[in-house]
């Protein structure tokens, strides 16, 4: 109980910086910070292929084959969790990109769809955390589980930072993606965690 008065705290805490960036992404300090890091990370090339990782199709493919491989493992809880951590999150990206409208930073070739938040950056971490978490729970060496949780946080800053770099997104668009993602998946393990509390009690 007391770990999910934590996670719940987490997750309000990263709505709150949600809503902030939302209300306040338009002002001088905020488009300070976007043109500062733009600037900064712009030309960074190497960034690219933690892009590719990041996209819809990449995304889709390798949450399909872990869902195929923890439902041949006959976990389907967890199969579930990855389900609805990628497509609700999916879902919620498209709803709330649409709701904002913001448009991307202007450069040529840009991509039509709007900006904020960023669904690579939220997106981004919700896949690669939920298929961590699954692979974690089954992990006995030490090591590996040291090494797993560093690994994704890899992942998701070089996902969410390369959208930056290459332009596609203001980075506070990114960090709004992650709030959000933070947010919903710690959400969605509180519910797993009641789930399974009353599946052990039933």
């Amino acid at each position: 109980m007391k770990s999910n008065k934590i996670k719940a705290g987490a997750a309000l805490g990263a709505a709150v910086l949600f809503i902030l960036l939302a209300l306040f992404y338009d002002s001088a300090p905020m488009q300070a910070l976007d043109r500062s890091l733009s600037n900064g990370l712009g030309g960074a090339a190497f960034l690219k292929g933690f892009s590719f990782l990041g996209n819809p199709s990449t995304i889709a493919v390798v949450s399909l084959v872990a869902v195929f491989l923890l439902l041949l493992n006959r976990s389907p809880r967890d199969a579930l969790f990855i389900v609805l951590a990628v497509g609700v999150g999916y879902a919620v990206n498209e709803g709330l990109k649409e709701w904002f409208a913001r448009p991307r930073p202007d450069m040529p070739g840009q991509l039509e769809s709007y900006s904020f938040p960023s669904g690579h950056a939220q997106m981004g971490f919700l896949y690669v955390s939920s298929i961590g978490m699954v692979v974690m729970r089954r992990l006995r060496s030490g090591f590996l589980r040291r090494v797993i949780p560093v690994t994704a946080g890899v992942l998701i800053a070089g996902m969410g930072v390369s959208r930056i770099a290459l332009g596609r997104h203001f980075a506070t668009d990114v960090l709004a993606g992650w709030a959000a993602g933070t947010a919903y998946l710690l959400l969605l393990v509180i519910l797993f965690t009641f789930w399974n509390r009353d599946r052990l009690q039933a």
